[in-house]
């Protein structure tokens, strides 16, 4: 039976990034074997996913029910954003946080089981993709096809108030009566509380250069992704013009050859034309001397 694009695209989107472009190219070799030039450059024009987007396509098609359950969540955010429930969106921020956890751990897994690992940046841009969806439909909507090929991430603050809503009354907190003076700091510190400072100093310096270093990293690969998904496209435009101009090449070869026929035809035609012309005066010419030598005989 014939692939079809959708046939091609599930297959596509469920392997490794790095076995996306030859499984792409085996599949358009397939399609130009069956003679089907449409599907073929269909199949070119399909883009390579994101590390992160891969991710988000194994859970669409691994842990669908999962995945439906936390994209749930976005309405009753929506909710509690627009009417300005303090208490409802804390709630509800705290949960989503956990399932977005919770699903990029279970990505993870579900890449190390297709023989490909992701690492903590990684895990994080997926988090980001989640986070999106929940915030964006749309974003919903592509994550949920499986066939996601991008890193999206959200900024934002959620859905607008809507006018005239009144904020909730947030929860009464019970305070003592009267808050506990602070314990007086030692005079003196000793060295072993020194060393831990400076120990501690120094991890959250390392930290923040780990951060800015991991940031720098995840911005340059999202370059590189990026270039690389547009020198595919280029590629597989660049392979649709060739193979267009090969097609009109044959065509126009076609053509030529036929004009060639049937210019011989017509020359030889013409020559028909002329001999039988000729023929056709002598013919008349004999015809005359007839008729006249049977006049003479009164």
């Amino acid at each position: 039976m014939p692939d079809t694009i959708d046939d091609v695209a599930d297959e596509l989107y469920l392997a490794r990034p790095d076995e996306f472009v030859p499984t792409r190219d085996d599949a358009v070799a397939r399609a130009k074997e069956q003679g089907d030039k449409d599907l073929a450059r269909a199949i070119a024009r399909l883009r390579r996913p994101t590390k992160a987007a891969w991710l988000a396509n194994l859970l669409a098609r691994k842990r669908a029910d999962q995945l439906a359950a936390l994209l749930s969540l976005a309405g009753d955010l929506a909710d509690a954003q627009r009417t300005l429930d303090g208490s409802a969106l804390r709630a509800l921020s705290s949960q989503r946080s956990r399932l977005v956890a919770a699903m990029a751990r279970e990505a993870g897994r579900l890449a190390y089981e297709a023989g490909d690992s992701a690492g903590e940046s990684v895990l994080r841009e997926l988090q980001g993709i989640l986070e999106a969806g929940l915030a964006d439909p749309a974003v919903a909507d592509e994550i949920r096809s499986g066939r996601l090929t991008r890193t999206v991430s959200y900024s934002g603050f959620g859905p607008a108030a809507e006018p005239g809503t009144v904020p909730m009354p947030p929860r009464p907190v019970s305070l003592p009566d009267r808050i506990p003076a602070a314990a007086p700091a030692p005079a003196v510190e000793d060295d072993e509380a020194a060393a831990r400072a400076e120990r501690e100093r120094e991890r959250t310096e390392r930290s923040r250069e780990l951060t800015a270093a991991e940031s720098e990293e995840s911005s340059a690969r999202h370059r590189q992704e990026s270039d690389e998904a547009a020198r595919q496209d280029a590629e597989a435009a660049h392979n649709d013009a060739r193979e267009r101009v090969s097609d009109l090449a044959a065509e126009l070869e076609t053509a030529r050859e036929h004009e060639r026929s049937v210019s011989a035809t017509a020359r030889a035609a013409a020559a028909a034309a002329k001999e039988s012309a000729r023929a056709a005066e002598a013919a008349a010419a004999r015809a005359a001397r007839a008729r006249a030598r049977y006049d003479e005989l009164g």
